[in-house]
């Protein structure tokens, strides 16, 4: 076995004497594609093979995804040396990482090669057999055969290798079932006298090779083609990263490969281009398209010192970034990683499957020995034809193939087809399990809300401009969300702010300062009182009323008088409602734990129709509250954002991280959720729930057809009925027979998104004009039943208003925009957006 040499004690010891260093195992783990596997026994070979040797810890083959995973000691081995360690059992190992689409395009080429060389030879020998019985030429059957054989000569070749290891796979069921009816019709061929003399009729199954290998090959073709189903994801995420990027350095603006870059070099971005690293915008200003990432429909205005992430697209404009992760460390390769490893790990019923799959060939072999020795002892005349002929059926008749591919292929295609919708799964047992969970516990914030305020209803007692440009002077110098959210509302632009004398900013209440000699103060009622105003009675009144919906208040005054007050609220997701009523329907228990206030989280609660409802909950009180519903026997899946939700995302069951495309690396959570979308757990539950039941198919299928089958091969309904399968029908019950657990796992990609029949999109043309325009429209837009999203593009020509509705809102929309003085028209008049992924 080649490895390296270790160092000798000698080696060790230091010149002057001192105690002997041992150099520690350096471990490392890599994915590598393998080839040359054909079935699950190739896999188990492989894996027992590997795991024997010295110095490799631990090694796990996947036979769906074609990859290795092996952690091994890299003092002692080097990938190339592991390579020639497969190498020996026949199989090959690729050095450049999981397989590419190129590696399972090549694989599908070749194999598409011997199929139509297999068919060329068995399809004639086959109507020749059958439909002209002991009329062709035994010398022509062969000679008709001989293609197929060549087609198939790998079966021939593993199985030999495998042999001088003391190793069976399905390779070598194959080369012995065909091989035997290869050399048995030759012997008759030749010495046909030999046959006749004991009265037999000289046998001749050159079809049953011939047909068994086209059929092996047809069903390894098909594997091949799901297989390159299931990395279309990947795929997909791979294309989005340009090979080039145009590096500005020293004033010069140069195209170079994106290997070159490094952190901290300066991008050029221009419109209609993808950006390559995730970086920071230092000068100018875009629309970028994210929904390759967030899922995102709608393009996000990009400012200087904002985040852009490798893969998305540059709209409109161009500016110029700065790199801050580069290569391997964006966004974009975490995710493609994340699904890669994904596909390459096992769930337990797989391993479960593997064990079984490993004790299948040798089983198989003693039962092909045992009917040969029954038959020969106990059969009726000419006992050797009989023994012959059922012997060779039981090996051609057997299919691991099946058995092995019943569980991974579901795997590997699922968590491709969940990835294409925007689920990222990270544990492939999470996703099995989703659809068995009884119980649902939601954060608030960030889960089924956006995790920012936004203006929902104000009051103005001197609303001028003189007063709204002092406001916005005060709120532009804060950082508190609430201020983020109210600035745009006021209408005022960068060049009309006043000058601000004696600003002062307390965390938690509010900001206060002098303009044009008046004091001005902006914070919540409680900061306004203990400053000595007093708020009006029916402004008392109203933020009663703002409190008990659950709304944040803030009031703004002038000296010692108010002049507004403002109620802030988190928007719910796009799709919140629509989920928790998706999982109402079907008897799942929800409940939503916050640490937020009891009103805001009732507001919440009334709005996705969930009565279950707690606030005011810590991080570890969320986990205790998981531990007592599964004490009562729930299965908890658990969704949150990940930062205060890790502990209870931790113990639960099946934990959901709700993302936004960037926070894809959360340790706690098993599937990820990305965009911030939480409809997406809908697709999830149903892709969790058709994964389990073409699981279930395929074991089925593939116990049944070999606990069935392998009696009936060997002839245990001869006595009764007098028919025995011939080599050549056992052949191709086996192809079929694995053909039938890949198509199954292949209706996964026809898996469609289950949207509210009533979701619609509208397209207004507008003459909308800035972020003043738009904070004019905002409190009126929330305020029309059935609105569930909306956005302007104000870098569009025509400063388009997209509205997502589940009715027709042209009338209520277009009466907003009229009444704040815009002019608008409807563009796109309710194109459904049901079919939509995002």
């Amino acid at each position: 076995m080649p490895m390296r040499s270790s160092p000798s004690a000698a080696d060790t010891v230091p010149s002057d004497g001192a105690a002997p260093t041992l150099t520690p195992p350096e471990e490392r783990t890599e994915v590598y594609a393998v080839r040359g596997m054909h079935c699950a026994s190739c896999a188990q070979s492989i894996q027992s093979f590997l795991r024997a040797q010295p110095g490799i810890h631990a090694a796990e083959v996947n036979f769906a995804a074609q990859t290795l995973t092996i952690t091994y000691d890299a003092q002692r081995y080097t990938p190339a040396e592991l390579r020639r360690l497969l190498q020996q059992l026949g199989y090959d190992l690729a050095l450049t990482q999981p397989p590419s689409r190129i590696t399972h395009e090549e694989q599908l080429a070749s194999l598409r090669r011997r199929l139509w060389l297999a068919l060329s030879g068995a399809i004639p020998v086959g109507v020749l057999s059958m439909g002209f019985h002991g009329q062709v030429p035994a010398l022509l059957l062969l000679v008709l055969t001989l293609p197929a054989l060549w087609a198939g000569r790998e079966f021939f070749l593993n199985a030999w290798k495998q042999a001088r290891h003391g190793r069976a796979t399905m390779d070598t069921l194959i080369a012995l079932g065909s091989g035997a009816a290869v050399l048995l019709s030759l012997w008759a061929t030749l010495a046909p006298q030999s046959f006749t003399a004991l009265g037999m009729e000289p046998p001749l199954y050159y079809e049953a090779a011939a047909a068994v290998i086209a059929a092996v090959l047809l069903g390894r073709f098909l594997e091949e083609r799901a297989r390159l189903e299931g990395s279309r994801a990947i795929e997909r995420l791979l294309a989005l990263q340009p090979r080039t990027a145009r590096r500005v350095l020293n004033g010069r603006e140069d195209d170079v490969p994106i290997e070159l870059l490094q952190p901290g070099d300066r991008i050029r971005i221009r419109p209609g281009e993808r950006i390559p690293v995730d970086g920071i915008v230092l000068e100018g200003s875009s629309a970028v398209d994210e929904s390759a990432l967030t899922g995102e429909p709608f393009p996000v205005e990009k400012l200087p010192g904002m985040r852009v992430w490798a893969g998305t697209l540059n709209t409109t404009g161009s500016f110029l970034l700065r790199a801050e992760q580069v290569g391997h460390a964006t966004v974009l390769a975490h995710i493609i990683e994340l699904i890669r490893h994904a596909q390459s790990h096992k769930a337990p019923i797989h391993r479960l499957v593997d064990r079984i799959a490993a004790v299948f060939v040798p089983s198989v072999l003693l039962v092909a020995a045992l009917t040969i020795a029954v038959w020969l002892s106990s059969g009726p005349e000419p006992r050797l034809s009989y023994a012959l002929l059922t012997g060779i059926s039981v090996l051609l008749i057997a299919c691991p193939c099946a058995l092995g591919l019943a569980t991974p292929l579901a795997f590997l295609i699922g968590i491709g087809r969940a990835a294409e919708e925007g689920v990222l799964v990270k544990d492939p047992t999470a996703l099995e399990q989703l659809s068995r969970c009884t119980a649902i516990v939601l954060d608030k914030t960030g889960t089924l809300t956006e995790g920012a305020p936004r203006l929902v209803d104000d009051r103005w007692f001197e609303d001028t401009p003189e007063r709204r440009r002092a406001l916005a002077a005060l709120e532009v110098r804060s950082e508190h969300p609430l201020a983020r959210a109210l600035l745009p509302t006021l209408r005022v632009s960068a060049a009309e702010l006043p000058e601000v004398e004696d600003f002062v900013s307390i965390p938690a209440r509010g900001v206060s300062g002098r303009i044009a000699g008046e004091l001005y103060r902006v914070g919540s009622p409680e900061f306004l009182r203990d400053s000595g105003i007093r708020l009006p009675d029916f402004l008392e009144h109203q933020l009663q009323q703002w409190h008990q919906q659950g709304y944040t208040t803030v009031v703004a005054a002038v000296n010692e008088h108010v002049v507004a007050a403002f109620a802030f609220a988190d928007a719910l997701r796009p799709g919140a409602v629509e989920a928790t009523a998706f999982f109402r329907q079907r008897g799942i228990a929800l409940h939503m734990l916050t640490g937020d206030q009891p009103e805001a989280a009732e507001r919440v609660a009334r709005a996705v129709g969930i009565t279950h409802v707690r606030a005011r909950v810590l991080p570890q009180e969320k986990a205790e509250y998981v531990r007592l519903l599964q004490q009562q026997g729930h299965r908890v899946v658990v969704v949150g954002d990940g930062i205060n939700d890790a502990p209870a995302l931790a113990v639960a069951d099946v934990g959901v991280a709700v993302g936004t495309g960037i926070d894809v690396a959360l340790e706690t959570a098993s599937l990820v959720l990305s965009g911030g979308n939480i409809h997406r757990l809908v697709f999830a539950w149903q892709l969790s729930r058709a994964l389990r039941r073409t699981i279930a198919q395929n074991l089925g299928w593939a116990f049944a057809y070999n606990v069935l089958a392998l009696p009936l091969a060997a002839g245990l309904l001869y006595p009764f009925t007098g028919l025995l399968l011939t080599p050549m029908v056992a052949g191709i019950a086996m192809g079929l027979s694995s053909m039938s657990v890949v198509l199954n796992s292949l209706r996964l990609r026809r898996l469609t998104v289950q949207r509210s029949p009533s979701m619609h999109r509208f397209v207004f043309r507008t003459t909308l004009h800035c972020q003043g325009c738009v904070a004019a429209i905002s409190s009126a837009l929330e305020q029309i039943p059935g609105i569930r999203r909306w956005q302007v593009q104000l870098e569009h020509p025509d400063k388009l208003l997209s509205v997502e509705a589940d009715s027709d809102v042209t009338a209520a929309v277009l009466r907003v925009l009229h009444e704040r003085g815009y002019n608008a028209e409807l563009v796109t008049p309710g194109s459904d957006v049901s079919h939509s992924t995002h």
